[in-house]
């Protein structure tokens, strides 16, 4: 039922809800964006325009109800980050997030997950001053290489299965 943009942003949305308690604002914003997107059911609308300030439990019911009616399973909030990552990575890689700002919300998402080895790499990129004093990169060099990471991390990382069909 969603196209692969709406996927795509399903994936961040769910990934930022699992990273922080109760996360209304991105479920408001993630439905919004669907409605403009010409994608609309009730719920979805009603969850759209909930007003400030928001009733996490009222936010947190819409939303259900949206993923059940879009026939949307919510993954694990492991596998949610991951998929996160995932979009981060490639925002990075293509040009539409900035190393800088991608390695800073990856290196946050890889804390949520407790480390895992396969995210090792952006704890070094994160940390500005160690690239460039212990390392020796500029700037530039710095970005290169947390574009290289990006690029090699999401052919590893996997989405979420998230549809019921």
């Amino acid at each position: 039922m969603l196209s692969t943009s709406q996927n795509i942003e399903t994936y961040k949305m769910l990934g930022q809800v699992a990273m922080c308690s109760g996360g209304s604002e991105f479920k408001i914003s993630w439905a919004m964006s669907l409605l403009e997107q010409g994608l609309e059911t009730e719920n979805l609308a009603t969850l759209a325009t909930l007003l400030k300030p928001v009733n996490e439990f009222e936010a947190d019911d819409y939303f259900n109800r949206v993923l059940a009616e879009l026939s949307i399973d919510r993954p694990s909030d492991e596998v949610a980050i991951e998929g996160y990552v995932k979009v981060l990575t490639d925002e990075v890689a293509k040009g539409y997030l900035s190393p800088e700002s991608g390695v800073s919300m990856i290196y946050t998402a890889n804390v949520q997950l407790g480390y895992p080895g396969s995210l090792g790499e952006f704890t070094a990129l994160e940390d500005e001053w160690y690239c460039e004093c212990i390392n020796g990169w500029s700037k530039q060099k710095r970005n290169e290489e947390i574009i290289k990471a990006c690029k090699e991390a999401y052919e590893a990382l996997n989405y979420p299965h998230i549809s019921q069909a």
